[in-house]
């Protein structure tokens, strides 16, 4: 019985070991901006549409038209005055009802956001079809195509990539199951050797 006991112990203590690999980081200095890109690609880190980025305030971000959207007329970069409170998922996760998306579209308030205050444009211009932005404040960049503006409170669409999104690390669980597994193996020997 004592055995058994300092097994299930050192199992335990094996498993307490892989906690702080799930700590938080620690905070750094470096104050961050989000930005969210509506009907464009976006050049610099590869990513999807209608993803929220983070990124360090100062950063730079390219993006591109995209001729699948139609005829591009230009840019307009907006930035959120305010929102619904306690709705903080992404509108194309599937995880927010469709009425909470109209609600959210209804009274998420943007505005434009004030170039060389909140943006800066390092290259290109509001007309070209590539542009890169010098980010200082969190905002939402959307491509206009066809004469018509994007609304920034509407997704573009949803994700029409065919790959599962990621999840976290499971090197936890594959631990457990190999110590289960031992475990097992352990008390059939036992089992074997008491007769």
């Amino acid at each position: 019985m004592k055995k058994i006991i300092a097994l299930v112990l050192s199992i335990v203590m094996v498993c307490c070991f892989s906690v702080t690999a799930f700590a938080a980081d620690s905070p750094t200095a470096t104050e961050k901006v989000t930005v969210t890109v509506r009907k464009a690609d976006v050049v610099d880190p590869a990513g999807k549409v209608d993803t929220e980025y983070t990124l360090d305030k100062g950063a730079t971000l390219t993006v591109k038209a995209n001729s699948k959207y139609g005829t591009f007329n230009s840019w307009s970069v907006y930035k959120v005055e305010a929102s619904v409170e306690g709705v903080s998922a992404p509108v194309n996760s599937g995880i927010i009802t469709l009425s909470a998306v109209k609600n959210l579209a209804a009274t998420t308030k943007t505005v434009d956001a004030a170039q060389g205050t909140d943006y800066e444009i390092v290259k290109g211009s509001l007309t070209s079809s590539e542009m890169t932005i010098k980010l200082n404040t969190t905002v939402i960049v959307c491509g206009n195509y066809d004469n018509v503006k994007t609304d920034p409170n509407v997704a573009s669409g949803a994700d029409g990539s065919d790959s599962a999104p990621q999840t976290s690390d499971m090197t936890v669980a594959y631990i457990a199951v190999v110590m289960l597994a031992v475990v097992a193996f352990g008390f059939g020997v036992k089992k074997v050797y008491s007769k």
